[in-house]
């Protein structure tokens, strides 16, 4: 059902010789909802003057929009501006969808008496808690960049958590239970009657530069493929040793619980070589000249990579993260230990430019504190040039940042 009403309102403008008055037409939409499931999500994308307002339990939902907009006057031209949506049993939205053509004068009077437990304020989004009583449930609150959230009366035995984004809150009457705030970047609070107990979190509440301290990890790396092995390669190795340097950057967060960050990671790697080789054309080549005390062998190179890593913090110095480093690798050297007849050893380097000098590692992890770090990784693109003649492995292994 719905019904349009004409509201008449007269503004009075004061000049300097006379007074006039000039009458401004306000156009008032209504809206009914009606439907069997319960809705517990409410979304409010951007452009809008929205206010919530309970009513009694078992009173349908129902939309007032007041507009100066005449265009849907007209029986049959009125906008839908809510979204009834059930994804789920207990995954059901309202969506005020975003407002492209009214006026930014419009208001939006969304009477419900839903159970609402999670509220969503897109960018630019506008919203006032007129009065809802929450009762014992869990209400979280996202408010995103240029959002303005207004808790004009709310109530809630349970507890309230928000979270700001570059967001204004303005608790004007809260009484509940517990209420957590989280402020992100650059985001307003301002506090009135709040009854109960409330915690707030700023983060980035004043520009400041990013700053960056040094890790050092160790890590041990296996071939994915151990095939070559069987087949007495002169690329086979069982394991390579890697020594990290990292320069970490402070986080960038993106809400709550999530932040990303770029970082510089400066390494070494000591590949053992299982067979005596010799470098031939930028190929390791098996070598049968030596005799009963074949020399040591092994590749080292050093690596540059940009670690981009996503994180989510759940709790206080624990988190877990997954990242893509793009990376490249220097050419290596075929490192040969020998002992000449004296028994000196006697080290001879060569340059062998068989790796791929660009790769990409990703990796999971999980860290404890700020720097303390246990990460699986594995390499996406073969560690040897196709040109080397050697298996088109990967390597992937463990890593450890202390």
């Amino acid at each position: 059902m719905k019904r349009l009403v004409l509201i008449l309102l007269f503004f009075i403008y004061h000049f300097s010789s006379f007074n006039s008055a000039k009458a401004q037409d306000l156009y008032q939409i209504e809206q009914n909802f009606e439907h069997e499931f319960l809705v517990s999500n409410l979304v409010i994308q951007s452009g809008w003057d929205a206010r919530l307002i309970q009513v009694p339990v078992g009173t349908p939902t129902r939309v007032v929009i007041t507009t100066p907009c005449a265009n849907y006057f007209e029986e049959g031209e009125e906008p839908n501006l809510l979204s009834v949506k059930k994804v789920s049993k207990r995954d059901c939205y309202y969506t005020l969808l975003q407002n492209q053509w009214m006026p930014r004068t419009t208001v939006v009077e969304i009477f419900t008496a839903q159970p609402i437990d999670n509220i969503r304020l897109e960018e630019n989004a506008r919203l006032t808690i007129a009065y809802f009583d929450f009762d014992s449930t869990r209400l979280d609150i996202t408010a995103d960049s240029g959002a303005v959230l207004i808790v004009d009366t709310l109530i809630n035995r349970g507890r309230i958590d928000v979270m700001l984004t570059n967001a204004t809150l303005d608790l004007r009457h809260v009484m509940g239970g517990k209420t957590d705030v989280g402020a992100y970047a650059h985001s307003t609070v301002t506090k009135g009657d709040i009854r109960g107990e409330y915690k707030q979190s700023d983060y980035d509440r004043a520009p400041k530069m990013h700053g960056m301290y040094i890790g050092l990890g160790l890590n041990i790396a296996l071939p994915m493929a151990f095939s070559s092995n069987q087949q007495g390669s002169p690329y086979n190795t069982n394991h390579a040793f890697e020594f990290h340097i990292l320069g970490q950057i402070s986080d960038f967060p993106i809400s709550k619980h999530w932040s990303w960050n770029i970082n510089i990671d400066a390494s070494a790697t000591w590949m053992q070589l299982d067979n005596v080789v010799a470098a031939q054309d930028d190929q390791l080549v098996l070598d049968p000249s030596f005799g009963a005390t074949p020399p040591r062998q092994s590749l080292y190179y050093w690596s540059i990579g940009l670690p981009v890593r996503l994180k989510y913090n759940p709790w206080k110095n624990v988190l877990f993260y997954a990242s893509l480093s793009p990376t490249y690798n220097f050419t290596p050297r075929l490192r040969s230990s020998s002992l000449d007849a004296d028994n000196h050893s006697h080290t001879n380097l060569e340059k062998v430019d068989i790796l791929n000098h660009f790769n990409v590692r990703a990796s999971i992890g999980v860290g404890l504190g700020s720097l303390h770090r246990l990460e699986f990784f594995i390499d996406l693109l073969p560690t040897y040039k196709s040109s080397a003649n050697a298996p088109q492995i990967r390597m992937m292994g463990l890593t450890y940042t202390f």
